[in-house]
């Protein structure tokens, strides 16, 4: 590859390069990037983005985004703090600060909004957020539980779970519009962390009710009856799909340590990627080919990444105290 920048008149700067086969002398891309002089980061992970392609065929990643709850200080007076970065954990931006705990960032489809449950009533509510002007507003603040919230990928609902007044948690579709509220199961047993498929026409979710923690899939239209998905060990829990709806992340449990694997949907075979005593949280990168997690640093939280095939990982650079739950953003539009 060969690059340069250059200064232009309006005091941006651009960024020009050629990516050319050193066998053949050809070219294989030929492409310019500008804008202001503090940008010139993003402007290398789109460079990154095009060669990646080029070489792979796989839409890189490098300039998409995270987000991630950082925790600072010591019981009781913990902070909470909810962060975006670069995908390489690189610029952090606190878009939410809180003494309250706060859980499970989910991202929109078009990345403008971030879902999340928040503890700042002293009960569980859920809130989206504008990530941009830091607009948010309450959806769901019923009795019980509220929590896990995953946005439909149409953007117009949000799987949650939610725990009533009896306080047994179940499956529920919110109309962010209209405010209805669709149930989904309907169990005794603890039914949590929805998910949905990429077409929107179901929903993976961890439920005990075989007596451990196990993976399902149910339609969300009504009279479905959810099938179970993970036979492997006693503990398979967290469920996230890939874009592409073939694979299925999970936190499993093997040889004692929770793990993050991944179990091919078309005929069942899992393989565990990573290899700490305590990861969680695994949530695919837009492109499918790396999943991001959070691991147990000595006493203290980390972020990685693994590939999907299990061969290359990193741990990330993320700011100081506890760092947990992070989400992967989509592709800018």
């Amino acid at each position: 590859m060969v690059g340069r920048t250059a200064a232009l008149d309006n005091g941006s700067q651009a960024v020009d390069f050629e990516l050319v086969n050193t066998l053949t002398g050809a070219r294989l891309a030929t492409q310019r990037f500008t804008g202001p002089s503090g940008a010139m980061r993003n402007a290398a992970h789109r460079v990154s983005d095009v060669i990646y392609q080029k070489i792979l065929g796989v839409r890189g990643a490098f300039a998409t985004r995270i987000a991630y709850v950082g925790v600072q200080g010591e019981a009781p007076a913990l902070h909470y703090q909810l962060i975006v970065a670069d995908a390489d954990g690189v610029n952090p931006h606190t878009v939410l600060e809180s003494r309250f705990p706060l859980m499970s960032p989910a991202w929109s489809p078009d990345g403008q909004w971030l879902a999340y449950v928040s503890f700042e009533t002293k009960h569980s509510a859920v809130y989206v957020q504008l990530v941009r002007s830091g607009e948010r507003r309450q959806v769901s603040a019923r009795a019980g539980v509220n929590g896990a919230p995953a946005w439909s990928p149409d953007g117009h609902k949000l799987a949650l779970t939610l725990g009533g007044s009896g306080g047994n948690p179940d499956i529920y579709v919110l109309d962010l519009a209209t405010q209805d509220l669709t149930r989904i199961t309907d169990d005794p047993a603890i039914d949590t962390e929805p998910e949905w498929t990429p077409d929107g026409k179901s929903l993976f979710f961890t439920s005990d009710r075989a007596g451990s923690p196990q993976i399902y899939q149910i339609g969300v239209s009504p009279g479905a009856r959810p099938k179970r998905l993970t036979f492997n060990g006693n503990y398979n829990a967290r469920p996230r799909v890939s874009p592409d709806g073939s694979q299925l992340a999970m936190v499993t449990l093997e040889n004692s340590n929770y793990r993050i694997a991944v179990q091919d949907l078309a005929n069942g075979t899992v393989r565990v990627l990573s290899h700490g005593r305590l990861d969680e949280s695994p949530s695919f990168a837009p492109n499918g080919a790396t999943l991001i997690y959070s691991e147990r640093e000595g006493s203290r939280g980390s972020l990685a990444t693994v590939s999907t095939d299990g061969l290359t990982g990193l741990r990330l650079k993320a700011s100081q105290g506890e760092v947990q739950e992070p989400a992967w953003g989509p592709f800018s539009p």
